[in-house]
C-alpha cells in the first residue's frame, strides 16, 4: 500500500532532526561540566579565541591568572589590567569577552583564578586587607569591582599554592560575593586540611566546585579521598599534551580513559583540562574541543 505523502515527510524531518542532534555540538544544558583554563591566548588571540571557546563543548572559561600585586593593581599574567579602580586593559577585550556567553554556545560561565605556583599574590591580598580591610573605599573592593565589570566573571577561583590561611582568605571571598562573583572556587593540588577548613568556614554554597589538580604535584591526587575530606564530589583535573615535541602530558584518548576511571572510583561529575596555551602550540595531539569532548563521554 502507498504510504501517505504527509506522514512520509514527517518521518523524513524527524530523522533528519535527530541526525542533526547526534553531530550537534554539545551545548551547556546538554553537557556534564566541564572546565578550561586558559592564559595569554584567552586574551591575545581576538575573537577567533573566543568563537573556538564557545564551540568547543567546555562549559567553563577559567581565566588564569589573575596576580595582585602589593599596591592592588590586578596584572593578567604580565600584563596591567587594573589600576586604582579602572580597567586599563585591551578596550576591546570585555566585548570579546561577553560574547562567550552568546548563543550558540557550552560556555555558561567564567571564572578568574587567582594565584599560582612560586607568586606572592594571597599573601599581597592578605597585606592589603590588614592595612584597607575589604570595605568600599578599599583597593581590593575598587580594583575587584572593577575586574568583575570588565570580565563579566561568576566566580573567582582560588589557585593559592604557597600562603594557605583560612582567615583573610575567607574574607576576601565574602567581599568578592558582595561584588557579584556569587561563587568561589579552588584549585588545590596539597594541603587537603586548610582546604577543608576553608570549605567549611565559607559553607557550601559559595564553593560549588573544587577543581582537583590531577597532575605534577598533584599527579597522585585519589578524587574519592578529596570527595570525603571536602563533603562534595570534586572535579579532578589532567595537563594536556604540552613540551617539546608535544610528548608530555595526556591526549584526548588517556583524559576519557582516566575521567572514566574516576567516574567509577569517586562518582565525579566534570572535570577540568590544564591549559588552552599548551592546546594551542600542540594542536595535533589534541584540540579544546577533542579534550571537552573526551571529558563529556568519560564522566557521562
Amino acid at each position: 500500500m502507498r504510504r501517505p505523502l504527509l506522514p512520509a515527510l514527517l518521518a523524513v524531518v524527524l530523522a533528519l532532526c535527530g541526525l542533526a542532534a547526534l553531530n550537534a555540538p554539545a551545548t551547556a544544558q546538554s553537557s556534564p561540566r566541564s572546565a578550561i583554563f586558559g592564559g595569554g591566548p584567552f586574551y591575545a588571540d581576538g575573537q577567533a579565541v573566543m568563537n573556538t571557546l564557545r564551540a568547543s563543548g567546555f562549559t567553563t572559561v577559567i581565566l588564569w591568572s589573575i596576580h595582585v600585586h602589593p599596591n592592588g593593581d590586578l596584572y593578567y599574567n604580565d600584563i596591567l589590567l587594573v589600576q586604582n579602580g579602572r580597567y586599563v586593559g585591551d578596550a576591546g577585550w570585555p566585548a570579546r569577552l561577553r560574547t562567550l556567553k552568546q548563543a550558540p554556545t557550552s560556555v555558561n560561565r567564567i571564572e578568574v583564578s587567582i594565584g599560582a605556583w612560586a607568586v606572592p599574590d594571597w599573601e599581597n591580598i592578605s597585606k592589603l586587607i590588614s592595612s584597607q580591610g575589604t570595605g568600599s573605599s578599599s583597593i581590593l573592593y575598587r580594583n575587584f569591582q572593577a575586574l568583575k565589570t570588565a570580565t563579566g566573571a561568576d566566580a573567582i577561583n582560588n589557585d593559592d599554592e604557597s600562603f594557605y590561611q583560612v582567615a583573610p582568605t575567607a574574607a576576601f571571598a565574602r567581599m568578592a560575593a558582595g561584588l557579584g562573583y556569587s561563587k568561589f572556587t579552588f584549585a588545590p593540588y596539597t594541603n587537603q586540611s586548610f582546604w577543608a577548613s576553608l570549605k567549611n568556614n565559607l559553607g557550601a554554597a559559595m564553593v560549588d566546585r573544587v577543581y582537583l589538580q590531577g597532575y605534577a604535584g598533584g599527579a597522585g591526587n585519589n578524587p574519592a579521598t578529596w570527595n570525603q575530606a571536602l563533603g562534595m564530589k570534586v572535579d579532578p583535573g589532567l595537563w594536556s599534551k604540552h613540551g617539546s615535541g608535544c610528548t608530555a602530558g595526556d591526549s584526548p584518548a588517556t583524559v576519557q580513559s582516566r575521567m572514566r576511571s574516576w567516574k567509577g572510583s569517586a562518582g565525579i561529575v566534570g572535570g577540568f583540562m590544564w591549559l588552552y596555551d599548551d592546546m594551542k602550540k600542540c594542536s595535533a595531539q589534541g584540540t579544546a574541543a577533542q579534550y571537552a569532548s573526551a571529558i563529556r563521554n568519560g564522566v557521562s
